[in-house]
């Protein structure tokens, strides 16, 4: 359903172009925040009001979100493998071993470089059961215990 034009438009069935809003709109939409700014970036990009992209199809939308998604960072549609599995599943106490810690902080910092600046926050607040004091330690492990600027900082 997702025809991929140039690398700044991609072709959504039923809706035509979605481009990433402009530097005008961006300024605009940069007052709001959580999901009224999505959603109002949604339809920015795709030439319409809020008010007429609420009143598309729940499959047009998401069709839309991974549109946004796939210009803001093509590797936020990819699945990411873990290269080592290990099941992060806590013990009674609710204590994880540092294999399990090390695995998960493998993976953020995986997420965390697959992401645009920025989103890597958010996208963390959605995950449920990790924590961003949890997460910095798990990527903290991973690292080694360094801190690059792109790697384990700023979580």
């Amino acid at each position: 359903m997702l025809a991929r034009t140039p690398l700044f438009e991609i072709e959504v069935e039923g809706v035509g172009p979605f481009r990433l809003p402009n530097m005008w709109q961006a300024q605009r939409l940069n007052r709001l925040r959580g999901l009224k700014r999505h959603i109002a970036v949604l339809a920015a990009g795709s030439g319409m009001t809020t008010r007429q992209f609420m009143k598309l199809p729940d499959a047009v939308k998401a069709e839309l979100d991974r549109a946004y998604m796939m210009l803001m960072s093509p590797a936020n549609l990819a699945p990411l493998a873990d290269p080592k599995p290990v099941e992060p599943r806590a013990v009674p106490g609710g204590h994880m071993s540092d294999d399990q810690k090390l695995a998960i902080g493998r993976r953020l910092l995986a997420v965390k470089a697959s992401l645009p600046r920025g989103h890597f926050g958010p996208w963390l607040d959605k995950q449920e059961g990790l924590s961003r004091g949890m997460a910095s330690q798990c990527m903290r492990l991973a690292t080694g215990g360094r801190q690059d600027a792109r790697d384990a900082s700023a979580v």
